[in-house]
């Protein structure tokens, strides 16, 4: 069954810019600019100004598409909400060290631009996980066992944290009693200064 027209709104909050041409979607706001397209599905974005409250919204539609593929509406939909909430507060995920016999060595280096793992189950080998622009990582030296990654591109701050918990993965060992690694403990949204 085709559905005719499906719609969706996101509003947008005071504070935040955001602009859109030719399914590229541009948000700006106090802690820095993202941009996305959206150029491979075929939705049609429009920023639309109420007359009465001045509150402007942004539309999207779809014509003529399949249930499964109107699923795509709401993806967009999450993707830019997700966008101007990175640019109004930030995400901020903290990482917690679990280890029993061999301690976890992580240094930040590069300005918190990378992080180096050592001595990971008693390994000598290093591991070493850049961190694209715009995500910084943080280690502070109060909190022994914690890694903090922040920025404003969600999926950004989430990859770096899949990269770091992906490189102290437990080959050949049972997982249920080799627990050790680093894992994600917690994440919000608020950018810490």
């Amino acid at each position: 069954m085709k559905y005719i027209l499906a719609e969706q709104v996101l509003e947008i909050p005071e504070g935040v810019n955001v602009e859109v041409k030719a399914r590229e979607v541009v948000v700006k706001g106090k802690l820095g600019t993202l941009t996305r397209r959206f150029k491979h599905v075929p939705i049609e974005i429009r920023k639309e100004v109420s007359d009465k409250t001045k509150a402007s919204s942004l539309k999207f539609r779809m014509w003529l598409q399949k249930k499964k593929r109107n699923a795509v509406l709401g993806t967009v939909r999450s993707t830019i909400r997700n966008m101007i909430q990175g640019v109004t507060v930030g995400y901020k995920f903290k990482m917690v060290l679990a280890y029993s016999h061999f301690p976890i060595v992580v240094n930040v280096i590069e300005n918190g631009r990378a992080v180096e793992i050592k001595n990971f189950l008693g390994f000598k080998m290093n591991k070493r996980i850049d961190a694209p622009e715009g995500v910084v990582i943080t280690k502070k030296e109060e909190e022994k066992n914690n890694l903090t990654v922040q920025g404003i591109n969600l999926e950004d701050v989430s990859q770096v944290c899949a990269r770091i918990q992906q490189a102290t993965v437990i080959q050949d060992k049972d997982l249920r009693s080799f627990l050790d690694g680093i894992y994600v403990q917690d994440a919000r949204l608020e950018f810490a200064d």
